[in-house]
């Protein structure tokens, strides 16, 4: 493999000790060749630190609770110029390994998966297709985000003021500053909150607060519609 280039794998949680074992185990078994995983825990089970003192490639890092907040933390501490920012409840394609090396060699270029619902149904299967295409309105933080630091800090990383859209509103940024590029494979992400609350109301409400972002409704108006019809 020509690019040995080191990874920071950035994962945000908050009391997710149960999916956070699940997939740094899933992470390890890739066997990277020069990479770290940062954990930012913004709750209050501080086990998960001890639970992975074990595991020299993981750093566990408790701080203030914010999606925002936590992934510009883990980006200060990050050793290694390239970042990879993973929800806890996602997983990477199974030739992850392969795909992110390849895309890292544009310090101009950040990078996605696209997205596959598990479970699935007919609407989120639509839904997913729509992440092959190269366009803002089909981004979303579940894809994960591939960037060197020199572009994340360009768009001044992460903005700790939007509680919500934190991640539409980098990439946003992203599509301005640099360049974007779609990756082979699908990253698999968790639909119980689809199946639990009804899949197409969830679907028309992120829809919604998509389009309000682009509208440049305040953080704080994204985040009171976010605690009324989605939260």
């Amino acid at each position: 493999m020509k690019n040995l280039q080191g990874l920071s794998i950035i994962i945000p949680s908050f009391n997710e000790n149960i999916n956070l074992i699940r997939l740094i185990d899933y992470i390890k078994k890739f066997h990277l060749p020069l990479y770290e995983i940062i954990v930012v825990e913004g709750g209050t089970d501080f086990q998960i630190k001890n639970n992975f003192k074990p595991h020299r490639e993981v750093k566990v890092i408790n701080y203030d609770k914010g999606r925002a907040k936590q992934l510009n933390k883990g980006a200060k501490t990050a050793k290694f110029d390239w970042l990879y920012f993973l929800h806890s409840d996602c997983v990477p394609p199974k030739n992850f390994k392969e795909i992110i090396y390849k895309s890292m060699d544009n310090k101009n270029q950040a990078s996605c998966f696209k997205l596959k619902f598990n479970p699935s149904n007919f609407l989120l299967s639509l839904s997913a297709k729509a992440t092959k295409y190269n366009n803002i309105f089909c981004r979303g933080g579940d894809q994960s985000l591939l960037i060197h630091k020199s572009l994340f800090f360009l768009c001044d990383g992460y903005d700790e003021e939007y509680k919500v859209c934190e991640d539409i509103n980098l990439i946003k940024k992203i599509y301005k500053l640099g360049e974007f590029k779609i990756m082979e494979g699908y990253i698999i992400t968790d639909s119980r909150r689809f199946l639990k609350n009804g899949t197409l109301i969830l679907l028309i409400h992120f829809g919604i607060i998509h389009l309000l972002h682009y509208l440049k409704l305040s953080p704080k108006f994204l985040y009171s519609y976010y605690r009324l019809f989605i939260k």
